[in-house]
């Protein structure tokens, strides 16, 4: 049996569908934020500081004329490998060659005097006993002998004054090395004491001059009391493009006492360098190692926060929940912190997002260098 339907009931019961069809679907949660975690491991680790160092020549000598004069000769290319001895400039030597003239001809003169002084002497000191002439001629002779004797060994000293300035007029290397670009040409005029020629370089050894803070140098002296126990520590030097040099060096010279202006203590180390790959005046660090320690904890700096003095981490428990824990620690080991208390082995830290890491928060841990599993799902294929 049908019954007529009114046109106003049913345009209510159409909205009533309508309405019924149109009711949200329930709230999801969330999922849980995503951070990067790493697992804390035991390892023996090497203790060691980094330290910015000035290469430097083990001998840098600078070549100065003792003489004035004009340069007329230069004897060697720049940059090339000199030895001790090595004739490396000369000096108008001329001046020098009159000045040893004179005092040459005045030693021989006074040499024949006292030739003549001396055949005076033996001459007359036969006849003493027979009282064949008066003891005063013979102490005369002997006077004069001993007055030209002086003589001569005065004028020698000036004639080897004069050969000595003249040897000065040729310029030789001080030292086995490497020398250096010409400061003065050939034909220019070098003052004696003042011009500098050139600078010669020995460069193998190289040695390296740093400096350590007060605090580090007494942690330093606490583990190695012993001086030789100091200067056998390993030391490495880190090059400009963070490479290690593939010799090690020592300590050999340490100041005797700290800069009361910057607080620290200058150190010296020796490295070899038979290649010559070390010049001096390139920016490099020393690395010393004074201790391995075992069962070490590390974390990544960048997993570590400060507040109020105070070092945290954030730890992800077994339930995935956050735990903010502090910690203390010790040596700075190139980007990682030594953990000396407040985290055990096998704990997973938080390494990024940390921001997303609220504590008592769940998260979703990634371990490093796993793929995220958000980013690796694969996009659901659009609708038509």
């Amino acid at each position: 049996m049908s019954f007529p339907l009114n046109p106003a009931r049913a345009i209510l019961f159409a909205g009533i569908v309508l309405c019924g069809c149109d009711k949200p679907p329930p709230a999801v949660a969330p999922p849980p934020p995503e951070v990067v975690v790493q697992a804390i491991q035991p390892q023996n680790t090497p203790l060691s500081l980094d330290i910015v160092a000035e290469l430097k020549a083990f001998r840098e000598v600078e070549l100065r004329p003792r003489v004035t004069g004009l340069v007329t000769r230069q004897s060697f290319r720049p940059g090339q490998k000199v030895k001790e001895g090595d004739l490396l400039f000369v000096i108008d030597p001329r001046a020098y060659d009159e000045a040893v003239i004179e005092p040459q001809a005045k030693l021989a003169e006074s040499a024949a005097v006292l030739a003549r002084a001396r055949e005076d002497v033996h001459r007359y000191k036969p006849l003493l006993p027979d009282n064949a002439i008066p003891r005063q001629t013979y102490d005369q002779a002997v006077a004069f002998e001993r007055q030209n004797q002086a003589v001569v060994q005065a004028r020698r000293a000036f004639l080897d004054k004069a050969r000595l300035d003249r040897s000065f007029a040729e310029v030789r290397s001080p030292v086995s090395g490497q020398i250096g670009l010409q400061k003065v040409e050939v034909g220019a005029l070098a003052t004696a004491g003042q011009s500098v020629l050139a600078t010669v370089s020995t460069l193998d050894p190289v040695i390296a001059y740093f400096s350590i803070p007060e605090t580090d140098y007494i942690q330093f002296a606490r583990r190695h009391l012993s001086p030789n126990e100091k200067q056998s520590l390993p030391i490495e030097l880190i090059l400009a493009d963070a490479s290690t040099y593939n010799r090690p060096g020592r300590i050999d010279f340490a100041d005797r006492a700290l800069n009361p202006a910057t607080g620290t203590l200058t150190l010296r180390a020796l490295f070899p360098n038979p290649e010559g790959l070390l010049r001096p005046g390139m920016n490099t660090r020393v690395r010393i190692v004074y201790e391995t320690a075992q069962n070490a904890l590390l974390v990544p700096q960048k997993s570590v926060s400060e507040m109020l003095g105070r070092q945290f981490v954030s730890v992800v428990g077994a339930d995935n929940k956050v735990e903010q824990r502090p910690i203390r620690t010790g040596a700075r080991i190139g980007e990682l912190w030594l953990v000396e208390d407040g985290l055990k082995a096998g704990e997973r830290v938080v390494v990024e997002g940390l921001q997303k890491s609220k504590p008592g928060s769940v998260v979703r841990p990634v371990p490093v260098g796993q793929p995220s599993p958000a980013a690796s799902a694969k996009p659901a294929a659009a609708p038509p």
